[in-house]
């Protein structure tokens, strides 16, 4: 199982070159028609240019770029590979071969498309295949491909946030508690049959898969934090059929799926030390750690749709899925000093007791469902040529029933007087049941108004209700066990809550060359798994673009959101577990084109955050049950393109992009205070200059040169030390062309 679903996703660079110069030879090998003899008058003098190579029955335009990127990074690899991931070498920076029947009578196909894009050194790459004869099918396969580095000091590095000397360990200068080296390869294949068919068409879908990768990560376990290498391993298939068309007045669609997935992420260790190097505090001498998954979904959806008289559209739809997992947790270990963390046992104060866990052992088996049905319908209704009211009735129900058996051993040894003691203690079916049931109504009512062709407004209100039922049944499996012996407890929570929300815009043109459009929206939404409160916010946009000439166009948005999670439920201040957050967006771009040999785009953007959120912390073992975590984002971004035509076959293009986030700005931390408040932000700016020089040879070469430089610095609070580094991406290419025009 293994061994082929990897081979499925190995497709060879090199491979996907040289059969792209074959066909490309080939097609250029074909012979072409002989010209037909020049008339006397100058009747075809303005005829089009035909683009393509003729091959036989077919037209073949086709096109590639193959070269070298060169790199040099000065600073921070970790952070630069993070960032971007670019490597050295030989690369295919894209490529397309388009062949399609000239007159619409191809063999086994009219058109074949086949691009790729980002191979051979970039952090992700994309290959596509499209083939199609109209009449009875069409084919569409894409492939990705996505690298993922993340090595960071700033991610899950506690101990730099305030002061190192309050801890046992200082910082990681290079990492964090948690990294990544992974990849991912992903595929989407889709067959039609019978595309143009109206009355039924048929669809067939395969959606594979693949994650895998190194990792690290942190666990406290036995009265210590502990860093482990994982090594991340997943995958899934995606199978789904269906078919839609038209039956009498209505349209319809049918689609089943079904997907399989897996999880077999595993560590098996030996020697794996502590972060805190405190030798009185637990230690690892052996460390395996197994938990694999497996689940499926099953889903089947229908959706219909019809217009009454020309004025009433009604749309149904229905979604039910069900999706199961089993899941395994195996985990066997050894060490010293350890604490078991069983209440009673073993006798003797600990971890201070010396001792020797000569196994610990942890056996749970689980298994959860979750069927989820969501249904709406939508009906419009056209009152005028100029009024629409549409009302949309939602509702979504589901469940979760989960369930698992915990088995956990211990054996330990420690001095007893001139001897040693071996202690062991060991617990089985300890078992327990969740249940979770949702189900939500939401109701919308929205209207729209068309004033005339140049002005018109939409305004909207909408209403849900939900109730959430939890329960539980069984054993704590949060802890490990007691004596005298644990006991079964059980539970019931239900809670129901109302939200509201109106919304509204405009569209306006007061001139051919000026449009604005403003919307808003106010009220009140809820989060499916966290916080029974509403979310309350309120969000408003507006956007409008000037053009004075054909040449030349202004564009600017604002966007401005407001949320606050939650203020209170029946009642009863929440002010305790309050977040608010507010965000305020601006965007402005600037296109001109002088002339057809030089063309500018310019812009600035400016992203700003303040979240605040009540926490329980401690800092130097002092509790801090109301504090504050205080998040800031003062991010300005500006770009400038232009693209410059030298000479007839000679381009020049220039790009410019800098982000400067100042962040938190002069505000400080105060952990000690009372309640006290934490500061976090990233401080930083990162600039691109990029030039690239474009040479036409001749209608089948273009030769590019061009140097990308990278810098990027961060403050000294962002981290325990500054990751800043600067990159170098020179890069030369040739671009080939066949079927291009002259």
């Amino acid at each position: 199982m293994k061994g082929n679903g990897q081979n499925l996703f190995r497709p060879s660079l090199w491979v996907a070159v040289v059969c792209l110069l074959v066909v490309c030879a080939v097609s250029a090998q074909q012979p072409s028609p002989s010209p037909s003899p020049k008339k006397s008058d100058d009747s075809s003098a303005g005829a089009p240019v035909q683009a393509g190579e003729d091959a036989g029955t077919y037209s073949i335009i086709t096109s590639f770029e193959v070269g070298y990127r060169g790199l040099r990074v000065v600073g921070d690899q970790n952070k630069y590979e993070s960032d971007l991931n670019y490597r050295a070498g030989p690369r295919l920076f894209d490529s397309s071969f388009l062949m399609r029947s000239r007159e619409g009578n191809g063999g086994l196909f009219d058109q074949l498309l086949f691009t790729t894009s980002g191979w051979g050194g970039d952090p992700s790459g994309t290959m596509r295949v499209s083939v199609e004869k109209p009449k009875w099918y069409r084919f569409e396969g894409i492939y990705r491909r996505f690298k993922y580095f993340r090595f960071l000091n700033t991610f899950a590095n506690p101990n730099w946030v305030f002061s190192p000397s309050s801890f046992s360990v200082p910082p990681k200068p290079l990492t964090g508690e948690r990294g990544f080296n992974t990849q991912t390869k992903l595929g989407d294949f889709d067959l039609t049959l019978l595309p143009k068919n109206r009355l039924i068409r048929f669809n067939v879908g395969y959606s594979p898969e693949r994650y895998s990768g190194p990792a690290f990560t942190n666990y406290h376990i036995g009265g210590n934090d502990f860093n482990y290498p994982l090594n991340l391993r997943s995958q899934a298939n995606d199978f789904r059929f269906g078919a839609d068309g038209l039956l009498g007045p209505i349209d319809y669609s049918f689609s089943q799926g079904f997907r399989r997935f897996r999880d077999d992420t595993f560590t098996d260790l030996g020697n794996t030390p502590g972060i805190n190097l405190d030798p009185t505090k637990g230690q690892l001498t052996s460390f395996h750690h197994h938990e694999p998954a497996r689940g499926s979904i099953d889903f089947t959806r229908l959706s219909l749709h019809s217009l009454v008289a020309k004025r009433l559209d009604i749309t149904g739809r229905i979604v039910y899925s069900k999706a199961d997992t089993t899941f395994t947790f195996l985990q066997n270990y050894s060490g010293t000093n350890w604490n078991p963390r069983v209440s009673g046992w073993p006798p003797g104060p600990l971890p201070s007791t010396p001792n020797t866990l000569n196994l610990g052992q942890y056996n749970i088996t689980g298994d959860t469902s979750r069927p989820n049905t969501l249904g709406d319908i939508g009906v419009t209704f056209l009152a005028t040529n100029k009024l629409r009211i549409s009302n949309t009735w939602r509702v979504e129900d589901f469940k979760i029933h989960g369930n698992a058996v915990m088995a956990t051993f211990f054996s330990l040894t420690r001095p007893s007087g001139a001897t040693t003691v071996t202690d062991t203690i060991s617990f089985s079916n300890l078992d327990a049941h969740t249940n979770t049931s949702y189900r939500k109504y939401q109701d919308i009512v929205e209207g729209d108004y068309q004033f005339n062709k140049n002005y018109g407004v939409h305004f909207g209100y909408r209403y849900g209700s939900r109730r959430v039922e939890e329960s539980f049944e069984g054993f704590n499996l949060g802890s490990n066990g007691s004596i005298p012996p644990p006991t079964r407890s059980s539970s019931f929570d239900s809670d129901q809550n109302h939200t509201h929300a109106f919304f509204g815009g405009f569209k306006a043109r007061p001139a051919n060359n000026l449009t604005i459009y403003g919307d808003a929206e106010h009220g009140t939404a809820d989060n499916v798994f966290t916080r029974i409160g509403n979310y309350n916010y309120t969000n408003i946009r507006a956007k409008g673009r000037y053009a004075p000439t054909k040449n030349f166009s202004f564009n600017v948005s604002v966007i401005t959101r407001d949320n606050a999670n939650p203020s209170e439920i029946a009642g009863i201040s929440l002010e305790d577990f309050g977040v608010s957050v507010k965000s305020r967006i601006f965007t402005s771009a600037v296109d001109w084109t002088p002339n057809s040999r030089i063309s500018f785009n310019t812009g600035y953007n400016y992203n700003w955050i303040n979240s605040s959120a009540v926490i329980n912390y401690f800092f130097n073992n002092i509790n801090h049950p109301t504090g504050r975590a205080l998040y800031f984002v003062r991010n300005n971004f500006f770009f400038i393109d232009t693209t410059a035509q030298l000479a007839p076959r000679v381009t020049l293009f220039t790009s410019y992009r800098i982000n400067r986030d100042t962040g938190q700005g002069n505000r400080v931390p105060d952990p000690l205070g009372n309640p006290g408040f934490l500061v976090s932000s990233y401080p930083f700016s990162f600039q691109s200059p990029e030039g690239r020089l474009a040479i036409k040879i001749n209608r089948r070469l273009d030769w590019n040169v061009g140097y990308q430089y990278y810098n990027y610095n961060e403050s000294q609070v962002a981290g325990p030390r500054p990751q800043n580094y600067h990159a170098h991406l020179p890069y030369t290419s040739l671009r080939f062309y066949f079927g291009r025009k002259d």
